[in-house]
């Protein structure tokens, strides 16, 4: 169990601690903090609405988890990003379990999960405030359940009790983000029976599942046809058929190749194994496909990474599901090259490349600490040098053992990892990140500007909006002229008879020239460029590449100007 231990350790100092430690980013994680909270707040569980419009581009699981850490948690970015983190802890518990029940071996159980908790895409969408890493934990689940049951020969107490948690795992995943639940495990597990010749498990594996699924998913399902009908045209036309088919821009089209830099350069730093992984695999290339786990593992990550290239619109996230089993691979791979002796120069040469490139990143870094460029005395300049010092250190550490038996490199290896990133997320200010993180701008703006953030009309841009809601608590805060990812949103607004979220310049500026109006406030990125065509008094101020600009009422006897516009500066 030590080793065990050892990764549940990993997990908790690398994953769960700092998850507060950096600003939230727009407009993800205020977007996926948002809807939770509008949630809490209206008490419509059913139904997701984003600065309260209807918002139809996921089911609501991931809502649920994170509403329910707020409620634990209070509203803050550790609650926020607890669920995505929990995903991974998941998805790497079922690999050390799906492991030790195939090949009985804690030691490449525990090194599975290692090695998916130190792939630098898993950490970085598992420790961010989006639903892949959910997803990903639940599909995890279903694959292995499916895989284990695929695996009794006969239909036992075993095989029907898997069955179970194979249909409740695929539910879970569906109301994450549709689906994709099915696809992707129905792909790994179809491969793997036509590959291993499981001809009548085609017959058996399914139903159970998607029974079990469909009686989970149906509550909420029916629930949200009776409250908006449109649901399920939305969700199943645009988010699904016209994403995997549409050219369109808005559903990130790319070219086929597009994905395979994210699966390889997604794999580092744990990728820096494969001169141990590689060796071993080599060694055992007579054996290592006729174990069905690794066939299996194969199909997992081959054929849903291939379905998501043929798919038109693709973003990074969307193979996250391949790097579980790319770990189970990998961890037989380096435990053959463990088994020899660790004797190959690839690893040793590896391990030694890797702590040079540490060394000389931690004095870069602790040359920034002690230069001009931080506070003197600053609380950043104490992490940002700890930081340095921790790199150099392990960095040192890996770059003089190569005398020492491959088990000291190896262990230093995932320590220095843990370290580093634990200190390096505390060394993240607002100011590095600028525009992409403006809690602590927005925060200072009503001081800055003398007004208050309860009673203004707040007017923004899309992809700040849902900060603007978030820092202000204010879900009616309102659009200037774009709309964004809110189209639907307002238009089914505008269909149904409700005040939509935009405001369109003309009736942006009949409202300017109310004279019964409170203030107005208007938060862009500093760096727009745009003109004003009525010339009123306002007040202004710039902050981490945020421009805010204060409109008091407009006097009893405005008149608008000139139709020559006056700019704002």
């Amino acid at each position: 169990m030590k080793y065990n231990a050892l990764v549940a350790l990993f997990f908790v100092f690398v994953y769960l601690l700092p998850l507060g430690g950096r600003p939230m980013i727009t407009p993800d994680e205020f977007r996926y903090a948002q809807i939770p909270r509008e949630m809490t707040v209206s008490g419509d569980y059913v139904v997701p609405h984003l600065m309260n419009m209807r918002y139809f581009e996921k089911p609501v699981m991931g809502y649920w988890l994170t509403a329910g850490s707020f409620k634990l948690f209070g509203q803050n970015a550790f609650a926020l990003r607890l669920p995505a983190a929990l995903g991974v802890g998941l998805a790497a518990l079922l690999i050390a379990m799906l492991i030790e029940q195939t090949l009985r071996d804690e030691k490449i159980a525990a090194l599975g999960a290692m090695l998916y908790l130190s792939c630098g895409l898993v950490y970085g969408i598992g420790t961010t405030a989006v639903l892949d890493s959910q997803l990903t934990g639940f599909v995890t689940g279903v694959s292995c359940a499916g895989f284990l049951a695929a695996l009794e020969t006969k239909f036992t107490r075993r095989k029907f009790a898997l069955l179970i948690v194979c249909g409740i795992f695929a539910a879970l995943a569906f109301l994450t983000k549709g689906f994709i639940a099915f696809a992707v495990p129905a792909l790994a597990l179809a491969g793997f029976l036509l590959w291993s010749r499981r001809w009548k498990e085609f017959l058996i594996l399914p139903w159970i599942p998607l029974i079990v699924s469909l009686l989970l998913i149906a509550p909420w399902a029916i629930a949200v046809h009776h409250k908006d009908g449109d649901f399920w045209h939305y969700f199943v036309v645009i988010e699904h058929i016209q994403r995997f088919l549409s050219d369109n821009v808005g559903q990130h089209p790319e070219p086929f190749w597009f994905l395979l830099p994210f699966l390889a350069g997604g794999a580092f730093p744990a990728a820096f194994l494969l001169s141990a992984a590689i060796p071993g695999i080599r060694l055992e290339r007579k054996t290592f496909f006729r174990q069905d786990l690794f066939r299996f593992s194969f199909c997992a990550v081959v054929l849903p990474f291939v379905f998501f290239s043929f798919s038109s619109g693709k973003l990074a996230t969307y193979i996250l599901p391949c790097f579980p089993f790319l770990a189970i691979m990998g961890a037989e791979g380096i435990a053959a090259y463990f088994r020899t002796g660790g004797r190959h120069k690839a690893f040793h040469l590896v391990m030694s490349i890797w702590g040079g490139i540490l060394a000389v990143a931690g004095l870069g870094v602790l040359t920034v600490a002690f230069a001009d460029l931080l506070p003197e005395f600053s609380s950043l300049r104490i992490i940002v040098g700890l930081l340095g010092v921790c790199a150099i250190i392990f960095g040192g550490l890996l770059l003089f053992s190569h005398r020492y038996m491959w088990r000291t490199r190896f262990y230093l290896f995932f320590a220095g990892i843990g370290v580093v990133i634990m200190v390096g997320n505390l060394a993240i200010p607002a100011e590095l990140l600028g525009s992409k993180a403006p809690e602590s701008a927005l925060k200072s703006f009503p001081q800055k500007l003398n007004f208050d953030a309860s009673k203004v009309i707040l007017l923004t841009h899309p992809s700040l909006i849902h900060a603007v809601g978030w820092v202000y608590n204010r879900p009616d805060a309102r659009l200037e002229n774009s709309v964004g990812e809110f189209s639907y949103g307002i238009s089914r607004a505008e269909a149904v008879g409700e005040m939509p979220i935009r405001v369109k310049p003309d009736e942006f500026i009949a409202l300017l020239k109310r004279s019964d109006r409170p203030e107005v406030v208007l938060v862009f990125r500093a760096d727009r460029d745009w003109t004003f065509p009525v010339d009123l008094e306002y007040r202004t101020a710039i902050e981490n590449g945020l421009q805010a600009f204060v409109f008091p009422p407009a006097p009893q006897d405005f008149q608008e100007n000139s139709p020559e516009s006056s700019k704002l500066k």
